[in-house]
């Protein structure tokens, strides 16, 4: 029987730290929410073409900080504290499982840093034009309908 508060099983490990270092990779198409210089303090939502949802905790000062979520394309969803590493067995010495710092080599780290850094982001919706005001004829005949529609 399914987990009710959890009703998608999370992403593997193997595939977590895949995801991870194929957004690194110059030929994977992605594009973030915003930049990590616009805010101190924000999370970058990614989103690569594979389908995949990651979003990405950014400090002061330009510093990648941890994954913070992921979503793979079946549903599956991975939040930080979920797991622990080594696992969850090793009592005391098991720490949070952060992909980026164990799943990742310092290389990969280090192309995902920069790659995040200068990746393309959304592009701003064009704004809507603003409705022209009604001229008073405009208004007379809606006035002039409403009325006959509550007499009927």
């Amino acid at each position: 029987m399914p987990d009710p508060i959890e009703p998608h099983p999370r992403p593997s490990r193997a595939a977590l730290a895949a995801v991870l270092a194929q957004a690194a990779e110059p030929d994977c198409p992605l594009l973030a929410d915003r930049m990590p210089a616009e805010n101190d303090w924000t999370t970058q939502r990614i989103d690569l073409a594979s389908g995949w949802s990651l979003r990405i905790h950014w400090l002061p000062g330009r510093t990648m900080e941890r994954l913070f979520a992921a979503q793979a394309p079946d549903g599956a969803r991975w939040s930080y504290g979920c797991d622990r590493w080594p696992d969850w067995n090793a009592g005391p010495d098991a720490v949070v499982l952060e992909p980026l710092r164990h799943l990742l080599t310092p290389e990969q780290r280090q192309r995902l840093h920069q790659r995040l850094l200068t990746c393309c982001c959304w592009p701003e919706p064009d704004p809507l034009p603003a409705p022209l005001p009604r001229s008073a004829e405009e208004v007379e005949r809606l006035l002039a309908f409403d009325v006959e529609e509550m007499a009927s």
